[in-house]
């Protein structure tokens, strides 16, 4: 894998490009101090992948995305710091495959961020960055008798920001029901994040408080290192351990969903690595309730969803841009 590496810090550089040539499929072929630079080397160098920061001297990080997806696009992960969160997950809307935070040195030799960071390289390297809208596949689970949903719940990891973007563009203002979100992200990133939904969608979208009570056309986003639950008619912040390795994790509140709101919960399962969602959807569906899970073709990553597939948690295989659609249909009949 050929890898351009776009920072001003000669010493970001230095330890990014020292980590990666250590892999034996991988290979540093340039290095840009600023996003014009980047955009030039992206056509002269062709690379198969960039790294790129966001805060730079003469062009930023978000224009030299826009530039590059739309004259040569390469796959480009997006190292920001906290300050600068909102600002990364815009440069998703042009095209960028997914936001980390940047690293420092100790964080660059962590065996667990080493991981995460390769895992991803290697599977965005190999996906296509457009994907063809295909109809929805049923597994003959969807109900035909009224639920009255209480309350949609909804899950994704990697590839998630912009797949979650697109679901909640397509949901009308006058949603009549709560929607809780849990969307693995790092340290820092998630008022960003709810920030940068908050943008784009006709619902009210914003970071969970402790006791919060569930409202209609409201978005209620998991905070990091929190778990986010269900109890009556609010959402509560949770301390207790993670789950899957993962704090907030998907399957807490989808069970947490489930045993409040037993048939009247819609699970949404979208792209993401690992298995976690996939028993929680598996909980949703014993309920008597109904789950959406993003089909192979539209996700990023075919782990969540596949690992509720294969485990029988899906009443319905979709892709991403049927999701809203199906959503809104399925609560209209409440």
């Amino acid at each position: 894998m050929k890898i351009l590496i776009v920072d001003d810090s000669a010493l970001m550089r230095a330890v990014i490009k020292t980590f990666l040539n250590s892999q034996k499929d991988m290979e540093v072929i340039g290095e840009a101090t600023n996003g014009e630079r980047a955009v030039v080397m992206n056509n002269n160098l062709v690379p198969d992948f960039i790294i790129m920061d966001i805060n730079m001297p003469i062009m930023d990080g978000l224009e030299a995305t826009r530039q590059i997806m739309r004259d040569k696009p390469t796959p480009i992960i997006i190292f920001s710091g906290d300050a600068t969160a909102e600002n990364s997950f815009r440069a998703m809307n042009m095209g960028a495959v997914d936001v980390m935070q940047k690293p420092d040195i100790d964080k660059m030799n962590d065996p667990a961020f080493q991981n995460e960071f390769l895992s991803k390289m290697r599977i965005f390297a190999k996906k296509r960055l457009f994907y063809e809208a295909r109809p929805a596949k049923s597994v003959g689970r969807i109900k035909s008798v009224q639920q009255n949903f209480r309350l949609v719940v909804m899950g994704a990891s990697t590839g998630g920001p912009v797949a979650v973007k697109d679901v909640l563009h397509g949901i009308p203002q006058n949603f009549p029901l709560g929607i809780a979100l849990v969307q693995h992200l790092e340290k820092g990133f998630d008022q960003g994040y709810a920030n940068w939904l908050n943008e784009d969608t006709a619902l009210t979208v914003k970071l969970a408080q402790d006791r919060q009570q569930i409202s209609p056309g409201e978005v209620i986003v998991a905070p990091v290192d929190k778990h986010l639950i269900v109890q009556d008619n609010y959402f509560v912040l949770d301390d207790r351990p993670k789950v899957l390795n993962q704090k907030p994790s998907v399957d807490v509140l989808f069970e947490t969903a489930a045993q409040t709101f037993r048939a009247h919960v819609l699970g949404v399962l979208l792209t993401g690595m690992g298995n976690d969602g996939a028993g929680g959807c598996v909980a949703i569906v014993s309920k008597g309730g109904t789950t959406l899970v993003q089909d192979k073709s539209t996700s990023a990553i075919f782990g969540m969803p596949k690992a509720a597939i294969e485990m029988g948690g899906a009443s319905q295989i979709l892709p991403l841009n049927e999701m809203a659609k199906m959503i809104t249909s399925l609560v209209a009949q409440n």
